[in-house]
């Protein structure tokens, strides 16, 4: 089964199995049975070679392949770990595949930022939307956008798709389950495919940053994004195979352990903002655009409605100072904070930092806090905003 993960550990780490397009790792296997059927099984290992450690294990059936790799990005605090999982029958035709877990976080009133923009720590500037809404205007997009003939043929809320994966909801986040599912040619053959995500949201909260001034930040996303996927009419068949593999995997304790250990390295490595290279950047500024581009005026209208609702609520909502102690464990507990406004352009041509959690904005070109002061502060770069 999948094994339950404590949300508080990484931010929108729903599940244990999360995932991203890169360079494959091969399989350390051993037979074993699955319990929903005869078929005989194998028992497949996703390796981290940074460590030298399993992260954990699913069955796959006998003659499937799988692949993966693991990878780390200490620049990206929210979500410095990306995983990929890709397990295919002898043929390649049928298909499961873990997608990257996908973080979004929305700011009222927004820093002349354009939705679908990447922040650079690992999450995306997305307003909330239904679990629905997101499957189908940034997810599919974003998935198979550029798969010929893709057709959305139904969007479904599915209830119980969290607890089917043992996915608990985190205190004060609201879940949601969906199941997109599309069809497209792909090598010359019609295939179906069913998108499965379990969305979890936090109410706005209200915080102050000395750089940013008072804002309401909105934290949500999909903990778990996977997919199966076949020629066309042989999907259902394979259906509960596919989920016998989902939730068959199993974490492993010990790796869990180092990764919460980088978890907090990120954050430290960071002091709180992303050091990103201009080529990055642009980059993935371009990977957003392109995902939100037919979808621009539906997030165009998301975000107003935010706005509206900001403004209505601004007179009724007070603005609360966090502590260095309080943001870092924000952070980590998925929470809704903004304490770091470094990480917000659009306020001051420049800002200084002393590492220590304190700030100095400024629009003087000349201004050096360092000059008559006891301690040593840093100009920090600004991550640019798309135009």
């Amino acid at each position: 089964m999948i094994g339950k993960m404590k949300f508080p550990t990484v931010v929108f780490l729903a599940i244990a199995i999360i995932v991203c397009l890169v360079v494959f790792r091969g399989a350390q296997a051993q037979t074993g049975q699955a319990n929903s059927s005869n078929q005989p099984r194998v028992l497949y290992s996703i390796f981290d070679p940074k460590f030298n450690l399993v992260a954990g294990t699913y069955l796959i059936p006998s003659g499937w392949h799988a692949q993966s790799q693991v990878a780390w990005n200490l620049e990206h605090f929210s979500q410095p770990l990306q995983l990929h999982s890709v397990a295919s029958s002898a043929d390649g035709k049928s298909v499961l595949e873990f997608f990257p877990t996908e973080q979004f976080v929305w700011l009222v009133p927004r820093a002349m930022a354009r939705p679908g923009q990447p922040l650079g720590d690992g999450a995306t500037l997305l307003p909330p939307v239904s679990a629905q809404e997101a499957m189908q205007h940034f997810v599919i997009a974003k998935l198979r956008g550029s798969a010929p003939n893709l057709k959305i043929e139904q969007i479904i809320p599915l209830p119980d798709l969290a607890q089917r994966l043992q996915v608990a909801a985190p205190a004060g986040g609201l879940q949601e389950s969906v199941c997109a599912k599309i069809s497209y040619v792909l090598n010359g053959q019609p295939m179906e495919e069913e998108i499965y995500g379990v969305k979890t949201a936090f109410n706005g909260v209200p915080s102050r940053s000395y750089t940013a001034g008072s804002m309401v930040q909105y934290n949500w996303g999909f903990g778990a994004l996977f997919s199966f996927r076949a020629p066309q009419g042989e999907l259902v068949a394979q259906r509960e195979n596919f989920f016998a593999m989902v939730t068959s995997f199993k974490p492993n304790p010990a790796w869990q352990a180092v990764r919460a250990q980088m978890q907090q390295q990120a954050l430290q490595h960071n002091n709180w903002r992303l050091q990103e290279t201009a080529s990055s950047i642009a980059n993935a500024n371009k990977l957003g655009q392109m995902v939100v581009a037919g979808n621009e005026q539906f997030f165009a209208s998301q975000a107003a409605r935010r706005e509206q609702e900001y403004a209505s609520q601004i007179t009724r909502t007070a603005g609360s100072g966090l502590s260095q102690t309080e943001a870092f464990g924000d952070l980590m507990m998925g929470r809704e904070t903004a304490a770091d406004g470094s990480k917000h352009a659009g306020y001051h041509g420049s800002i200084w930092s002393d590492g220590h959690g304190n700030y100095r904005p400024t629009n003087d070109p000349n201004y050096n806090p360092n000059l008559n002061s006891s301690g040593t502060w840093t100009q920090l770069d600004k991550m640019p905003l798309a135009h």
